[in-house]
């Protein structure tokens, strides 16, 4: 527990600036202002504060579509990994403020539970842990989705779990925060941005070849300093053993 809090600074800067860096390998809005709204809320606030996400307009939908909202899930699991009942709880109230259907809420709450266990274990037990924890909440067809998949989907629309599984099949396939996000791409603009934010609580950094050039990504100065301000409120919450 110890030792995934002291890296957590560095996970959680890999997550917002791969978020950041998938929305220049996409060419477009990969999720990243999600992620960024509302890792700055809890860093802000330090826990799920509804007045405050409106005063951030994360009330509104995503400009990233219906699956952009998944990634407002992401910052509950850097917040408060070891306590599972809460990060569930905010990760779901804070997306359906946005106005997301169950499915889309559910599958919110499931990119909270991954971001939880990533750290500290490996992606096959991680997904285990994920079917369970779901078990009674999430429909057959969704459980279905938490596993690598076999090949990629032509068409991805708009089904939150199908972008969910795309991006873990990018992370299946892939280490570090571009190369994952190269691979998202190629299922979309939004399955590049959680896979490279997931990539990010994996590896860190890992995998950015030169990090010197981050400053000419858009929006990754502030994303750094938003995920050095959360990691400290991380740091400062009671521990609870999940």
């Amino acid at each position: 527990m110890v030792d995934q809090l002291a890296d957590l600074g560095s996970r959680a800067e890999g997550a917002l600036v791969g978020a950041c860096i998938a929305e220049v390998a996409a060419g477009g809005p990969a999720g990243a202002a999600d992620l960024l709204g509302v890792a700055e809320s809890l860093a802000s606030s330090g826990t799920f504060d509804p007045d405050d996400l409106r005063r951030r307009g994360l009330d509104r939908p995503s400009k990233s579509g219906s699956a952009g909202l998944l990634l407002r899930g992401l910052p509950f699991g850097l917040l408060t990994p070891f306590d599972r009942p809460r990060l569930r709880r905010d990760a779901y109230r804070c997306v359906a403020l946005a106005g997301a259907d169950e499915a889309t809420a559910v599958t919110a709450v499931a990119v909270a539970l991954l971001t939880a266990d990533l750290p500290r274990v490996d992606q096959v037990t991680t997904l285990v842990r994920l079917r369970q924890s779901l078990l009674e909440d999430a429909p057959m067809p969704l459980l279905d989705r938490f596993r690598v998949p076999e090949a990629e989907p032509p068409d991805l629309g708009p089904d939150p779990g199908a972008v969910l599984q795309a991006a873990i099949g990018a992370l299946d396939r892939a280490t570090g925060v571009e190369a994952v996000a190269r691979e998202g791409v190629r299922a979309s603009a939004v399955a590049a941005g959680l896979a490279a934010a997931l990539a990010g609580v994996r590896d860190g950094l890992d995998g950015i070849d030169d990090r010197g050039r981050l400053h000419d990504v858009p929006h990754a100065e502030a994303a750094i300093s938003i995920a050095h301000r959360l990691a400290e409120r991380a740091a400062a919450m009671p521990a609870t053993a999940s």
